[in-house]
């Protein structure tokens, strides 16, 4: 039974007098119980879809058509594009509920979870206070962010005790778990528990359908796995229909019964999720297939959508074209970093006792000349902090960190030596919009480095510079006095690219460059950044929590795991036999589909 009907479906923005068309009269239908996935890159028209089936589109834009929303107890449908202000109220977060890309923004900084949740159930139900809390525990509990209370009893019961626990102690131990969890604030979570919050409140009324826009874009490949397993598992318990809005094919596979997959504000291909993953029909849904990292293979080259539309001046690739790993030990390490520790100072502890949380502890390993060093791991497990701690924007409490002959940790950053020595390594940061001065041209962003170091010349030469590598990666010369954010998310991150490559280092740190852009432009960065080390001779340590993005592009692959290394070795011997248990599990979470026909 049908409980969405979307028909020719049209959003058009007022732009300086003109309207730009986001939405170009697209069709579907969402059934009772059904999950939906709809797929595309950025600005293909998903989440303003999402906005206009939730009512939350901006002042400036004018909908036309139909979103007929068949409700269990109205005859006939509703007509969402035209109801009033008030019963458009009581639909959303009562009967079609919607969870936003980021929970950080979307959740309120100044009041705790247990509010928001308890503040929405209030809202779209007649209950009491205290009857709305019971709800937001047992919401909490139903996304596993709270045990349930057997398990929370048996938690207490399992802890050193002198006499055996009374009933009335460890009802006392629940509750002030119970009240603990509701009185954490946002900042106070990593993102898969606020990623757990905002899908409770979005439960919280029993909605007819959830939307799910982009929710696990930002997190981690076990942490997504877990996510994507609640959001199905909540699905078939409470018969509740679901569209996952997403731009990774790979995410949907396992997951979605029916697909649309979008491009430029049209539905191009649209059906059974099997059929179109398994046999797809245009170009780009091959394109969208194509281009994501595959773990078991090595290629040279990643294909874009561009190659599978005509677009491309590449289109020679091979998709099944191997490489063989590059022996990379002839020469002497460019890096060796020994039993290195970088620790913060915990709180509440006198300040003559040196106690710290080690970030990262005790790692060693050396980097060659021309590798790429994979870093791979979950959020916290100390790749970032290892990565600025090599390039002593962080200090280090123990170890050596040796770069080209010189031992960093024995020298002042701020001596001229080490200015000298960091010229030679750069960081390209995940962010490109936060990493770039907004206020600044992308030019004068680029040239800045050059400017500040004395290098490349004079100012006509440097600025001669700043053109060259603007087209070495892939971006307009005369792009020059543009300014960021009339860029897109891939423009940018070229841009950072570029702007390492500014002082002609030999070492540069990729701290998740690629993990918040589409599939497609990741695919061409990752290409970019392999033709730029043959050019260049550069040398990498590349750093994500995907598996299959860090096969693609390093020789040897780091595993850390709670600041520690686990393993360290090729990039096929971690694939294809990894050592311990949490490399397996990291392997076991990268999300699979069939291959392109």
């Amino acid at each position: 039974m049908t409980i969405l009907q979307v028909n020719n479906l049209q959003v058009a923005f007022q732009r300086g007098g003109e309207e730009d068309l986001a939405l170009k009269g697209i069709s579907f239908s969402l059934k009772r119980g059904e999950i939906l996935g709809i797929v595309g890159e950025s600005g293909s028209g998903k989440s303003v879809t999402a906005l206009a089936i939730m009512g939350l589109l901006p002042p400036d834009a004018k909908a036309t058509g139909e979103i007929l929303f068949f409700d269990s107890g109205e005859n006939p449908p509703l007509d969402l594009l035209s109801l009033p202000p008030r019963k458009r109220r009581e639909i959303n977060g009562g009967k079609i509920a919607i969870i936003f890309q980021e929970p950080m923004s979307s959740l309120n900084p100044v009041y705790n979870i247990g509010f928001q949740i308890v503040e929405a159930i209030v809202f779209h139900q007649a209950v009491s206070l205290k009857e709305a809390k019971r709800r937001a525990i047992s919401l909490l509990q139903e996304v596993q962010l709270l045990p349930s209370d057997e398990e929370l009893a048996a938690e207490f019961l399992s802890q050193s005790h002198k006499t055996t626990p009374t009933p009335p102690q460890i009802q006392k131990y629940i509750n002030q778990r119970k009240r603990a969890i509701l009185a954490k604030y946002p900042h106070e979570m990593s993102g898969g528990q606020l990623q757990r919050v905002m899908i409770a409140m979005a439960i919280a009324c029993h909605p007819q359908i959830l939307i799910a826009d982009e929710p696990t874009t930002a997190l981690d490949v076990t942490v997504q796995a877990t996510i994507l397993s609640l959001l199905k598992e909540l699905c078939r318990r409470r018969q509740m229909s679901l569209v996952f809005i997403t731009h990774d094919l790979a995410v949907v596979a396992n997951m979605a019964d029916s697909l649309a997959v979008m491009r430029r504000g049209k539905i191009v291909e649209y059906g059974n999720s099997r059929e179109i993953l398994s046999h797809p029909s245009h170009p780009y849904t091959k394109g969208l297939l194509a281009c994501r990292p595959r773990l078991h293979e090595t290629r040279v080259y990643l294909p874009t959508v561009d190659d599978f539309l005509g677009n491309s001046n590449n289109l020679s690739f091979n998709p099944t074209t191997t490489v063989k790993p590059k022996d990379v030990k002839l020469a002497q390490p460019l890096l060796v970093v020994e039993n290195l520790r970088v620790g913060y100072r915990k709180k509440h502890t006198p300040f003559w006792q040196k106690e710290y949380f080690w970030a990262v502890d005790g790692v060693s390993f050396q980097l060659f000349p021309g590798e790429t060093l994979g870093l791979v791991g979950e959020s916290g497990c100390g790749k970032s902090t290892l990565a600025r701690s090599i390039l002593r924007l962080i200090p280090s409490v123990e170890g050596k960190i040796e770069f080209l002959g010189v031992d960093l940790t024995a020298i002042p950053p701020a001596s001229k030596t080490c200015r000298r020595l960091r010229q030679q390594m750069q960081i390209i940061f995940q962010n490109p919009y936060n990493s770039l001065n907004p206020r600044m041209t992308i030019g004068d962003i680029i040239l800045e480095p050059m400017t500040i170091h004395r290098v490349g010349g004079n100012s006509q030469k440097r600025k001669e510079r700043v053109r060259y590598l603007l087209e070495r990666v892939g971006l307009n010369p005369d792009w020059y006095h543009r300014y960021p954010h009339q860029l897109s998310g891939g423009e940018r991150q070229r841009v950072c690219i570029a702007k390492a490559l500014a002082l002609n280092p030999q070492l540069i740190i990729c701290d998740e460059c690629v993990s918040a852009l589409d599939v497609s432009i990741q695919a061409q960065v990752l290409n970019l950044l392999k033709q730029l080390q043959a050019e260049f001779g550069l040398t990498y340590i590349f750093i994500s929590h995907d598996l299959s993005v860090v096969k693609f592009l390093s020789d040897r692959i780091m595993v850390m795991n709670k600041g520690r290394i686990e393993e360290i070795s090729t990039a096929d011997q971690i694939v294809n036999n990894p050592q311990t248990q949490y490399t397996r599990q990291l392997i076991a979470s990268i999300p699979q589909f069939p291959e392109a026909a």
